[in-house]
């Protein structure tokens, strides 16, 4: 786990605000650093942030479950050591554990829900800033039965069958007690649809439903402000498992603010985008209201 630091000493005080990024990858593959969004640089840039990312085990050498509990270890991190770290590199500055701003896209979109979800950091959370996620696991699996969802384009990942015995191959390639934390983005999607298409990817029946955001939110404490965005042409994740998601958050915490848009591009369309990104003014308006939070609120 390595934090990214924005030294924001020529322009603001010395207390730090916290901007959290989850990195994407299909559960699969991903590197923290990697594809941070020009807009996030930007964005702890101008209020003087702090961004920790971390990386998490990965998909087939561990199970899912392996990399939510990376992600529940990183919180405890953040509670009792991050300061510790800053002050090795800026000895002068304080994080500002209550102006805390959690993000991620795609599979961190749904780390960065799960946080909340699941009740994961005792930190408050001032906002959730969640790109294109998968927010319904039991349809992701569907998938495998029913390649075209109603209203979303066909997923490209499985529009060539991978058979499960490559995965099996991959691992038992493996050094023993390999540990995989880190993979290159764009290097094992062929690995995500062998396990969809087996279902096999993940278990959310019985005690482990609440691996389902749709399961934990029935369930979850009261939520943050929360950013929602993804593309109706995203060609990875349905967007209709978002807005499935987004109606349940609206039954049962209907005063949640919630700002959703269904801006278009493909799964990755804001990769390059910027805070100038004509789209993407509102929705970071909309962040603003609530982080970096004023003095006593």
């Amino acid at each position: 786990m390595e934090p990214y630091t924005i030294d924001p000493t020529s322009q603001h005080d010395n207390s730090i605000k916290i901007l959290v990024r989850f990195h994407g990858g299909g559960w699969t593959e991903g590197e923290a650093e990697a594809s941070i969004r020009p807009f996030f640089l930007e964005l702890a840039l101008k209020h003087g942030a702090v961004i920790l990312t971390p990386d998490y085990r990965l998909r087939p050498e561990h199970e899912l479950t392996d990399g939510i509990e990376d992600i529940r270890s990183f919180w405890k991190w953040v509670e009792q050591d991050a300061q510790q770290v800053l002050r090795k590199s800026l000895p002068d500055l304080e994080l500002d554990l209550a102006n805390l701003l959690v993000a991620g896209e795609s599979a961190g979109g749904y780390h960065t829900m799960q946080t909340a979800l699941l009740s994961m950091t005792n930190l408050p959370i001032k906002v959730l800033f969640v790109q294109y996620p998968i927010l319904d696991m039991a349809g992701l699996l569907e998938l495998a039965d029913e390649p075209n969802p109603p209203g979303a384009p066909a997923p490209d990942l499985l529009s060539v069958k991978v058979p499960y015995s490559v995965v099996e191959d991959h691992l038992a390639a493996l050094e023993p007690g390999k540990i995989c934390t880190r993979a290159k983005f764009g290097t094992r999607m062929h690995l995500v649809n062998a396990m969809i298409l087996a279902k096999r990817f993940y278990d959310i029946s019985g005690d482990k439903a609440w691996i389902n955001p749709m399961t934990s939110l029935e369930t979850a404490g009261k939520l943050p402000p929360i950013l929602l965005y993804h593309s109706k042409d995203d060609e990875k994740a349905p967007w209709t498992f978002t807005e499935r998601w987004a109606t349940k958050l609206r039954e049962l915490q209907p005063d949640v603010p919630l700002y959703l848009t269904y801006p278009s591009g493909d799964h990755v369309f804001d990769v390059n985008d910027t805070m100038e990104t004509p789209w993407l003014k509102e929705p970071l308006e909309f962040v603003q209201k609530y982080w970096p939070a004023k003095q006593g609120t």
